[in-house]
């Protein structure tokens, strides 16, 4: 069976994630088939430090190029040729023909969106993983099928519970009445996962919105 996993990250996990600690920025990897040993991808930054953000990052274990494509106003276009020998989280992936269709940075983790051929698969990751030193949380599981299937802009389960008790904890009010560490306490989970969380309900109306504004 084919699945879908969402997973988060430390950023330490990635080789951009202490230029996203220095630096006010969030990251979008463009959406990949498994890199090889040597492999390109495009990442999009964004925030008041896009356009410098690649001299923090030129250097960083695991890069072996970067080239700006192209900036449009707080937003930059980079090209990377990633090292993937040493960045245990892709080999890992190169391994098992995993599939990174998404990953997104946020203020203290990564959300990654991957596909496998198996639940064995999403197992050995997470030991391949734990045995560098990297916690993840897999945050959802489903089927290939299930997500092919209309959302009509429908939450999963867990973003509308973390969505809805930031709402009546105050997380949105103007002077914020909790942390994402208080929410993470109510939840059992860490505040890295209730910002994935809440990152992807975002999205997932952003969308919405999106695409009932749209011309039919």
């Amino acid at each position: 069976m084919c699945l879908i996993a969402e997973v988060v990250a430390p950023l330490s996990a990635l080789p951009f994630g202490s230029a996203v600690e220095d630096h006010d920025v969030e990251l979008e990897l463009e959406r990949s088939v498994p890199p090889a040993s040597r492999a390109m991808s495009f990442v999009w930054v964004r925030g008041p430090d896009a356009a410098s953000f690649g001299e923090a990052v030129r250097s960083l274990p695991g890069v072996d190029d970067l080239t700006l494509v192209g900036s449009v106003s707080d937003r930059s276009l980079y090209g990377v040729t990633w090292d993937v020998s040493q960045i245990p989280v892709f080999d890992a992936l190169v391994e098992r023909d995993a599939v990174l269709l998404e990953c997104l940075s946020t203020a203290d983790s990564w959300w990654l969106k991957l596909r496998v051929s198996s639940h064995r698969v999403l197992t050995d990751l997470r030991r391949e993983w734990a045995a560098h030193g990297i916690d993840t949380e897999f945050d959802r599981i489903s089927s290939v099928a299930a997500e092919e299937e209309p959302m009509s802009g429908r939450l999963t389960d867990t973003q509308l519970e973390a969505l809805l008790l930031a709402l009546d904890r105050g997380y949105f009010d103007e002077r914020r009445d909790t942390s994402l560490d208080e929410l993470g306490a109510e939840l059992g989970i860490s505040r890295q996962a209730v910002a994935a969380r809440l990152k992807r309900a975002y999205r997932t109306l952003a969308e919405r919105i999106r695409d009932e504004r749209s011309p039919r």
